[in-house]
């Protein structure tokens, strides 16, 4: 029998879905970056906001369709601990709920992971009763990077399975000038072959981008719903990942220059330009 292609043509809608926290000064390079990639819907859900990132979207001046739902505050927030008292409070926050997190069955760990399997699912069950589609589940420090002037439409027409993988690779993120934008700035990330002498499930660390009819019940936010996927090779699609190292992340050298986002897509260096 021959293989299915999950394709239906180049007129699918392919949507990005986040949760969003304290990221105005990032949201603006994020979202013009992926809508010059071809996403054309973004549904952002503002968890309990502590700055103008809704303003900052409602803005934008982009092709894309952005969907912003603002959620208010629920349970504990860890802004502006460090690494270990954050650990130490999501610990606690553990022990607290190991009833509740044991009857869910999914990987909850703190606060926020709770929220967005409070929060995601319910999206993620909207754009599953439309059909035809293709949503990722990414955050705001995280790049799909599609080399050789590929665009989303060339991975999901040529998927052969409902669910597409990016292995993730981690960049340098210190010392960043919150005035330019980030994919200027980082250009240093890990080797794949350190990745995978590191081992411990980060050789295995992906986001994805789904079909809608094949993207609930949601499993994590990273593989976002079980079942066939396929995992694109580096060089065809990947995830960037500018995040500061903190507790867990391998300490691994960022020794690679890849300036694949750089080159392909340039944003405005001026703070100010989008408002």
């Amino acid at each position: 029998m021959a293989q299915r292609k999950y394709t239906g043509g180049l007129d699918l809608q392919h949507t990005i879905l986040t949760m969003s926290r304290g990221d105005a000064p990032r949201l603006r390079e994020w979202v013009e970056y992926h809508s010059w990639l071809g996403f054309d819907e973004f549904h952002v859900i503002l968890d309990n906001p502590i700055d103008d990132s809704e303003h900052v979207l409602r803005i934008l001046n982009v092709p894309a369709k952005i969907t912003v739902e603002v959620r208010p505050a629920l349970d504990e927030y860890y802004d502006g601990l460090a690494g270990e008292e954050k650990l130490s409070r999501a610990q606690v926050w553990r022990e607290l709920h190991l009833d509740r997190i044991a009857e869910w069955g999914l990987p909850i760990v703190d606060p926020l992971s709770m929220r967005q399997y409070l929060y995601l699912p319910a999206a993620l069950n909207k754009y599953a009763l439309r059909g035809e589609g293709w949503v990722s589940v990414i955050d705001v420090d995280e790049f799909i990077v599609l080399p050789g002037g590929r665009k989303i439409t060339d991975v999901t027409t040529a998927a052969k399975m409902p669910r597409v993988r990016f292995l993730n690779f981690n960049f340098d993120f210190k010392e960043r000038d919150p005035a330019r934008p980030i994919l200027q700035q980082h250009t240093q990330r890990w080797a794949r072959e350190d990745i995978v002498a590191q081992g411990q499930g980060w050789d295995t660390r992906v986001k994805s981008i789904v079909r809608y009819d094949a993207a609930v019940p949601m499993a994590s936010v990273h593989g976002i719903s079980r079942g066939w996927f396929e995992t694109l090779e580096p060089e065809i699609g990947r995830l960037h990942h500018y995040k500061v190292s903190g507790h867990g992340v391998p300490v691994l050298p960022f020794c690679v220059e890849d300036r694949a986002a750089a080159d392909a897509f340039r944003v405005s260096e001026d703070p100010h330009s989008h408002l």
